[in-house]
């Protein structure tokens, strides 16, 4: 009962969206379908009476075939492209409404997924349901067109109808029992092609240490790569055979039925070779869309692993994710005074690929206007206690103060980050300024090109890099242009200057890190360079997730 339940509330959802963004093209299609039914269902008929027809009315009945057949043709014409139409729009719509909550969802949630998860599900899980809401109108069409069929032979023989019934029962038996064996394996294939996908992404990011190397090249593809797209392989394999032995035994089913008109009903029927040709008629007729019908089952449960997916990242398709208003966010343009952690702690839970690691209690305050070194080992939880500082993670005890207030939900969180412009490790290089009106990116982003010294290699048109085809240093100047230009109160660089040369480096410590203070900025810098300490107010050492220095420089 409570899996019946939540199928037809499922069912629901998914008409939900099917008529939110199908709109007229989905009407267009039911509509075209089903004429085209009508029309099939028309040509049986006439079919059926041409048969025992006298040949002066050959002529008539042939132009009406013509027209029948014209009609069946254009209006599967129509539906089927008014499907295709729908079915790109909807896979788009999808598609964006789970990036935005993915962009809108807690930065621990992201992590947990993974990013190749979230590329599979945003490729071809989307797809995958897109898929097969679009294959709902059409299944609906196909079963209409066979229920015309049977509506037919109900009319000849209400017992042969019967007798039909049956088997089409046991027809979609031999679809959903296998198919449910299939939908457990497809799982398992979809899990292993979100491994599969990571390790595609790791292999392009670290192309030029594999193009060194023929042995790591060769182990990658050969040890890695290769045997766990044999993996996905090999379930894809068997989820496609478990659904093409559903499918040749439900149509072997189907035939059934038409040889049981054919050798065993006239044992036990007397039925004129009139009815008994309809209804064979009838049979067959019925054939073509009883298939089509059914193949909805396998997309279903296809569709259903990718629902699930898709809930335990978070994300939630029948969610309406309306676009971020424009203008600042809560708090973007808000004064900053001062920001407080009072025995804050965070903590990773342990999971099956890593032990886990408690930060904290960290104790101490950022005061405006000031310059406030991190430094620590590596995985001393600098970047954590960042993340902390900027809102991108909520403490799991004590609290954090802003400008005095105590942070206690999400809002609150939102006016945090509001206040702090940041640059981590990794963070890409977009083609474009993003967030600033074309006039206001060129004015203010060419000044600043020519404080980061690159105003002699690219140009800001508009919001557009001419180029973004320079050395790591120079594209990680670019990111921290694209974080100036936000003109927060509070900047956070993750290392940033551990990709700068020697000299440009002594020019960020000497010139722009004060120059950047002198316009009010607050900064916090993650940093392993110990000669320029002495530029910091102060100096938060950590070890082992824990600040064991609050000292001045």
């Amino acid at each position: 009962m409570h899996v019946n339940l939540r199928a037809s509330l499922l069912a629901m959802k998914l008409w939900r969206i099917l008529a939110r963004y199908g709109g007229w093209r989905l009407l267009a299609a039911i509509v075209a379908g089903l004429g085209a039914g009508l029309a099939l269902a028309a040509l049986m008929r006439l079919i059926h009476r041409a048969l025992t027809l006298p040949a002066d009315a050959a002529g008539s009945a042939a132009l009406e075939f013509v027209g029948l057949l014209l009609a069946y043709l254009f209006g599967t014409l129509i539906a089927q492209q008014s499907l295709n139409d729908a079915a790109e729009r909807l896979q788009w719509e999808l598609r964006l409404r789970l990036l935005r909550q993915a962009l809108a969802a807690p930065l621990r949630q992201l992590e947990r997924t993974g990013f190749p998860r979230l590329m599979t599900l945003l490729g071809s899980d989307v797809r995958q349901l897109a898929d097969y809401l679009c294959g709902l109108p059409d299944s609906v069409v196909n079963l209409a067109i066979a229920v015309g069929c049977f509506v037919y032979m109900a009319w000849l023989s209400p017992p042969v109808f019967v007798f039909n019934v049956v088997f089409i029962a046991l027809a979609a038996a031999c679809y959903l029992v296998p198919e449910r064996a299939a939908q457990r394996i497809y799982r398992r294939a979809a899990t292993a092609w979100d491994k599969h996908i990571g390790q595609l992404t790791y292999a392009l990011q670290g192309l030029r240490s594999l193009l060194l190397s023929r042995p790591r090249r060769r182990d990658f593809v050969e040890g890695h790569f290769g045997p766990t797209g044999g993996v996905v392989r090999e379930f894809t394999r068997r989820s496609r055979f478990i659904h093409v032995l559903a499918e040749r035994g439900a149509e072997a089913m189907v035939l059934g039925n038409v040889a049981c008109l054919l050798f065993v009903l006239p044992r036990f029927v007397d039925l004129p070779i009139a009815t008994t040709t309809g209804l064979l008629l009838a049979a067959i007729f019925a054939r073509q869309p009883l298939k089509d019908s059914l193949d909805i089952l396998p997309r279903t449960q296809r569709a259903r692993v990718a629902i699930d997916r898709m809930h335990e990242a978070g994300l939630d398709p029948f969610v309406e994710t309306p676009p971020e208003p424009l203008g600042p966010a809560p708090g973007e343009n808000g004064e900053f005074r001062e920001l407080a952690l009072e025995q804050v702690t965070f903590r990773y839970e342990p999971d099956h690929e890593q032990s886990g690691f408690a930060c904290g209690p960290f104790t101490f305050r950022i005061r405006a206007g000031e310059i406030v070194f991190v430094v620590g080992g590596n995985g001393s939880g600098k970047t954590t206690l960042a993340k902390l500082l900027c809102g991108l993670y909520p403490p799991e005890s004590g609290r954090i103060l802003l400008d005095g207030q105590p942070i206690t939900d999400e809002a609150g969180r939102a006016g945090q980050r509001a206040r702090f412009a940041a640059v981590f490790p990794g963070d890409p290089l977009f083609e474009h300024v993003l967030g600033r009106a074309p006039a206001e990116a060129e004015q203010r982003g060419g000044a600043l090109l020519r404080e980061l010294r690159l105003d002699h290699k690219v140009v800001l048109r508009g919001t557009e890099f001419s180029t973004t085809d320079l050395s790591q240093g120079q594209r990680r100047r670019l990111v921290l242009l694209g974080a100036l230009l936000e003109e927060r109160p509070v900047l956070l660089l993750d290392e940033w200057a551990a990709d700068q040369d020697p000299e440009f480096r002594i020019f960020f410590y000497d010139q722009i890190v004060p120059e950047l203070r002198a316009r009010g900025r607050t900064l916090i810098l993650i940093t392993h360079d110990d000669r320029y300490f002495n530029r910091a107010d102060r100096v938060l050492k950590l070890e082992g997730g824990a600040l064991v220095d609050n000292g001045a420089a």
